[in-house]
Order: C-alpha cells, then structure tokens, then sequence
C-alpha cells in the first residue's frame, strides 16, 4: 500500500480551507455593507414588525417609502434591506461569493452548458408541472406521513411597485439565495462520476458529470420555483409547522452534505497516495466556483424567464387538487397566535389585485384589538 504524501495532503486541505476562512470577514463586511447604524436598524426594525404582524409588506409600501425618504436611506439601499430581510445570506452563500466576481467572464464559458440545459429543464418541467406529478406527489406525501398542507404567505408576496432595475444588487441577493444548493450539487455530481466511473479521461469525466449535473440543476431549479407558492406542511403529532421549500432543502443537505465530506476526505487521501492532492484540491474549487456560475445563470435566467408562471401553475394544481387553506401566522410581546383566514384560492386574488390599498402604521397598531379583541376568531369557512 502506498505511503501517504503528508505534505501534498497538508497543502490540499489548506487550499480547501481558503473559502471557509474567507467566509466569516466576508459575512462581516456584509452586514457592514447592509448597514448597522441607527438608521438602518431603524428601518429594519419597521419592517420586521410587519413581518411579525403576519401582513405582507405591499399594503404598507407606501408608508414604508416614506420613512426610508426620513432616514434619508437611498430607494436601491432600501430595497437592498428588503432582500437581506427576506432573502437573507448565510455561511454556504458567502462560501461561494467569489462566484459573483467572477460571474460575467465565466457565464460566457458556462454558456454552452447553460444551452444545452435548457431543453432538459423544459421537459423536466413538463414532467413536473404539465403532467402534474409534483402536486400529485405532494398528496401522496401528504396521505403517507398524515401531514395537511396550508398556505402561509410570505411577507413580500402580494402586488407591489417593484422599481429595482434588472441588475441591481438587491435582485443579485434574491436570485442567490438558492445558488449553494446547485453549487455543491455540481460539486457533488463531478465526486459520483470521479468515484464510481474512474474514468481515465478528465475530459469524458467532465462530460458525464456535466450531463448529471444538468438533470440534478434542472430539477431543483423547477422545484424551487413551484415551491415559492408559500405552502407548509403541517405535522400534528410534532406540532411543527415546515414549509414545502425548507422541507426539501433540510432533505437535501444532509444528503449532499455528508456525500461532499466523505467523498472529498476519501478522495484526498486517495490522491495523497498514488497522484497529486494539491491538483485534486485546485480541481474541486474550480469545479465548485465552476457550478456556482451556471448555477447563477440557471436561477436567474429560469426566474426571469418561467419562474413567475411554474409558480403560478402549480398554485392552480394546488387549489384545484388540495384546496388549502390560508392562515395568519402572528407574533405580539411574545405571544403567537395562528388563525386561519380563507381558502388558498381567495387569499391569492386578494394579493394579487390590483391596486392594494395602502395602509399606515397606525392601522397596524389597530389590527390585535379591531380584528380579535383577544378572541379566538370564528372560522370564517
């Protein structure tokens, strides 16, 4: 058997360790960026008592422009506030924020792969939309694990006066919120082909993973689009409430989790042995990095493109097929209260009409004592 390259192995696991060292100040300069001064926590704290109000932030538009106008916070620094509220950033994401410098020379060399997918995810959406199997697998789930599916709606839903242009920093944080999931999925589709197939060839190994590859993106990025519907699943016998989206990530991440450490670790000391685990370690940022970018072309392109309307059609399949019901997830000095409000179906026409009428901080210090009075509402169903 052969001796370990101690050294090699040393340098590769301090390469690796580069972008988790570079996390954390980089996680810093973000909230520094966002903003901690006093009116920036001013604004934030505004908007995270809608939020705990269970209203959505569009009736509210208005007043809230007008105290950002007060604090004297810029309109794109406000809606950069926004995204970082209902978006927000964790460690995995700023792993990756490299990607994002790097984002416009490397989206032309991921382009024919961006192409080819393309047609993959269209049919992967007919599958799963056209054909209904998403909304007929999520009833199946739902019988199985004798869970109910509800609808909250999340606090930027609803119509509002969106002016952030296409390529404003604050559209960046949204469409990147869901960039490490296909990221390490790449990542982790290169390792299964690198493991499994042992191909001899770096190029035909890089072919298979990349056909793997797009399938796995091709299918998360319909599955993220159809689950931004805001549906939860209720679990009775746990009393927890997850949504449908958290649900399949807290699904995906131990999976590709554990599979990324043990088949990176196993790998190292594989190449250690008999090649170069310096090169190996290279090999994996730049796929990593590599993945990140279609990764990002592929949400922002797909949300731009089909995503609104995969959202919208399979809401239509939910209401037709599960008919849930809309509730009102409320939080006040630490009290939580959970009403039920109306079927999915009449909650989604009264966000989307237009226009909503705009209400003032006034009437949502009215909204506890002028809708329950401290009483348990009746079912209005």
């Amino acid at each position: 058997m052969a001796t370990v390259d101690t050294n090699s192995l040393i340098w590769a696991a301090g390469l690796l360790s580069i972008p988790l060292l570079l996390a954390l100040p980089m996680r810093i300069g973000w909230r520094l960026f966002i903003g901690v001064g006093h009116e920036a926590s001013q604004y934030r704290n505004t908007v995270l008592q809608i939020i705990d109000a269970g209203r959505q932030v569009a009736p509210f538009r208005a007043t809230l422009d007008d105290i950002a106008r007060s604090l004297h916070i810029r309109p794109n620094h406000q809606r950069l506030i926004e995204a970082d509220l209902f978006h927000p950033l964790t460690v995995s994401h700023f792993l990756l924020l490299p990607a994002i410098i790097i984002f416009p020379l490397a989206a032309i060399m991921a382009l024919p792969v961006i192409v080819v997918g393309l047609p993959v995810l269209l049919v992967i959406e007919y599958i799963f939309i056209r054909k209904e199997v998403l909304v007929k697998g999520l009833k199946a789930i739902e019988k199985l694990m004798h869970w109910q599916i509800i609808h909250i709606p999340k606090p930027h839903r609803g119509l509002s006066e969106d002016k952030a242009k296409m390529n404003e920093f604050s559209q960046h944080v949204i469409h990147f919120n869901h960039v490490p999931q296909g990221a390490f999925l790449g990542l982790f589709a290169w390792l299964i082909v690198h493991w499994t197939f042992k191909f001899q060839s770096f190029g035909i190994e890089i072919l298979f993973s990349t056909m793997l590859y797009i399938v796995l993106l091709g299918a998360l990025g319909v599955l993220n689009a159809a689950f931004e519907s805001d549906l939860v699943f209720v679990d009775p016998s746990k009393g927890r409430l997850v949504p449908v989206d958290q649900w399949l990530e807290s699904i995906l991440k131990p999976l590709v989790g554990i599979g990324l450490v043990f088949l990176i670790v196993r790998n190292l000391l594989d190449e250690a042995r008999d090649g170069n685990a310096t090169l190996f370690a290279l090999t994996i940022l730049g796929l990593l990095y590599g993945a990140a970018v279609v990764g990002i072309a592929f949400r922002w392109g797909y949300s731009i493109w089909r995503g609104s309307r995969v959202r919208d059609e399979f809401g239509a399949q939910v209401i037709e097929t599960l008919n849930p019901l809309s509730y009102d997830l409320t939080r006040s000095k630490g009290r939580i209260e959970f009403h039920v409000r109306m079927v999915m179906k009449e909650r989604m026409n009264g966000l989307n009409q237009a226009p909503i009428e705009q209400l003032s901080f006034a009437d949502l210090q009215e909204l506890p004592s002028s809708e329950n009075r401290g009483k348990i509402p009746d079912n209005p169903l």
